[in-house]
């Protein structure tokens, strides 16, 4: 006798929402949770219209991309619009949705994170779970429980997004699981929207996910360092104006061994920052132009102070790279039997490494963890926790969210 689904699942994609919808629900009818990412191509209240009707009283959330992409696809597409359906009787889901967030970004997340647990309704199934959890299991092992996860989603032209997080961490506190990414528009670079049982644009979405599944969340990306670099003598924000007190964009060009630093050369040698917990970890900070100052504008903050290192990688470091970012989220949910759903948040920029490399993450997936249900998308930013906890705002980097069929009382 097969054993129920604790996690029901469902995926679609295809060029036409209706299809994807209903190709999604085939494997979820009645979903607690929808998730859409939507190609800029179409008109996204068209897009949401079409699978609200579908989905009737389910939460919907997700936005615009710059390629969309899943398990029921060979390959990352764009042009398409990629839906993932989901229930369990032990999960339970609250969306909130902050506006204005290019001028007043911490009060978005602090008002978006804020209506997120407000919607939430009592789940007396998780709760019951978890206690017997308390009572059976061993205490490190009590420590991995995530009763609650974040998903956010905000405007990926905005431009705020560590501001944006500030106000969520303000809110609910430095211990909350947080994983997302910001909504792209195919490079057009003119509007992202965001999907927050409604559509937004300049907004910021967060989805509270109440659960007593074994849920766990990864982050990784693909550069290693080099030996070369420079300490940020002067900066504001995104822009850093000096390099070891020289012009930005001088020692930049040094550093690369080039004559014109474009946005090309930019995405091949990004620059890494040391995290600041005890692991160290390397986190990618993507240059986007140079300004007519001299001073070279930044996808992340780059705090004056900080040592910036120049990364690069290699087809076998990129493959190996993601593989350990998957087994993270795995091990981060403790390690479940059978893997419910993934929900991956890839860097637009990172994408393009991986088409010049001829990599596909999509088989790497399946070959690893096998068919199980997956949906993403290319974003305009990452965020989420380093291995040492840090949170923040990434670039060039994949963030995954990982639900296990399976009760985090086993």
């Amino acid at each position: 006798m097969t054993r129920k689904k604790i996690l029901e699942v469902g995926v679609g994609q295809s060029t036409d929402p209706t299809g994807a919808i209903e190709e999604a629900l085939e494997g979820c009818r009645k979903p607690d949770l929808t998730i859409v990412f939507a190609s800029s191509d179409f008109h996204p209240q068209d897009v949401y219209t079409e699978i609200k009707e579908k989905v009737g009283d389910s939460h919907i959330i997700g936005g615009t991309t710059a390629g969309e992409f899943s398990s029921v696809v060979e390959k990352p597409k764009r042009g398409t619009v990629a839906v993932m359906a989901l229930k369990s009787p032990y999960l339970k889901v609250g969306v909130g949705v902050g506006e204005d967030i290019s001028k007043n970004p911490v009060e978005c997340g602090r008002d978006a994170i804020s209506k997120a647990y407000a919607s939430l309704k009592d789940n007396p199934t998780a709760s019951a779970v978890i206690s017997i959890a308390f009572m059976k299991k061993k205490s490190l092992d009590l420590l991995r429980m995530k009763p609650f996860v974040n998903i956010i989603i905000p405007d990926g032209l905005a431009g705020v997004e560590e501001e944006f997080i500030k106000g969520i961490i303000s809110t609910v506190g430095c211990n909350s699981c947080i994983v997302g990414g910001s909504t792209g528009d195919d490079l057009k670079v003119k509007k992202t929207y965001q999907f927050g049982n409604g559509v937004y644009t300049d907004a910021g979405v967060v989805a509270t996910l109440s659960s007593a599944l074994k849920t766990g969340t990864g982050y990784g990306h693909p550069f290693y360092p080099t030996d070369r670099g420079a300490l940020v003598t002067k900066s504001e924000g995104r822009v850093v104006y000096e390099l070891d007190g020289r012009p930005a964009a001088e020692v930049m060009k040094e550093l690369l061994g080039v004559d014109e630093l474009t946005p090309t050369v930019f995405s091949k040698t990004p620059v890494g920052v040391k995290s600041s917990d005890v692991y160290g970890e390397y986190i990618i900070k993507s240059a986007a132009h140079v300004n007519p100052d001299g001073s070279v504008t930044f996808y992340s903050a780059v705090p004056k102070g900080s040592y910036l290192t120049i990364m690069d990688t290699d087809r076998d470091y990129i493959i190996q790279s993601f593989k350990k970012t998957l087994l993270r989220a795995i091990h981060s949910a403790g390690n479940p039997e059978e893997i419910g759903a993934v929900v991956i948040f890839n860097c637009i920029l990172r994408y393009l490494l991986t088409e010049r490399e001829g990599i596909n993450d999509l088989k790497i997936i399946r070959e690893l963890i096998g068919d199980v249900p997956v949906i993403g998308f290319n974003t305009y930013g990452e965020q989420g926790s380093t291995l040492g906890g840090s949170i923040g705002h990434y670039n060039q980097t994949s963030t995954l969210l990982l639900l296990g069929n399976e009760l985090i009382s086993r």
